[in-house]
């Protein structure tokens, strides 16, 4: 049987026994249930970005909050020998976790830059706070990290929340 021909007569048996195998009953009860639609999955296509000024508070569609705030200017070597001259941005970062589960901060990146130009985060004893290993659902957690400013006019400070999605605080400094 050439190959065209036996690929016609294959496809024809298993329609016919698809056909033959709804034919055994005459009650509804016997019948096969019709497996569920196909759901498409979730789009997954993180949010666009958002920018908002510092000191501002965004929520993730998720039921997660972040603010990043400046709370203070400083020069590290007023607190203590560092050996770090150049002012700094004290920046706060909070998190409302309102997801209905537990948050885990190192999913987050962070990113500073002054006048555009990126700036590296940094910590310092005494100054700066860890982030909590996790916040729970309902709960609050604040912590706080250094980006160095100089002569710099406009700070950003972004923080991209996993697949949730992007938001950029800005700001004016040194003033």
């Amino acid at each position: 049987m050439p190959h065209h021909t036996r690929l016609i007569a294959v496809t024809a048996a298993a329609v016919a026994s698809l056909l033959l195998a709804g034919c055994g009953g005459d009650s509804k009860d016997d019948a096969e249930p019709m497996p569920p639609e196909a759901s498409h999955p979730p789009d997954t296509t993180p949010a666009e970005p958002v920018t908002l000024d510092l000191g501002a508070a965004h929520e993730f569609d998720a039921g997660l909050t972040v603010t990043a705030a400046v709370v203070e200017e400083f020069r590290p070597n007023d607190y203590a020998s560092f050996g770090e001259d150049e002012r700094h941005a004290l920046i706060e970062v909070t998190v409302t976790n309102g997801t209905g589960a537990p948050f885990s901060p190192d999913t987050m990146d962070a990113m500073c830059s002054v006048d555009r130009l990126g700036a590296k985060r940094t910590t310092f004893d005494g100054i700066t706070t860890a982030q909590p290993p996790v916040v729970q659902n309902g709960h609050e957690a604040t912590w706080s990290e250094a980006c160095p400013i100089g002569d710099g006019s406009e700070l950003i400070y972004g923080l991209r929340v996993g697949m949730l999605g992007e938001v950029f605080f800005m700001g004016a400094v040194n003033q």
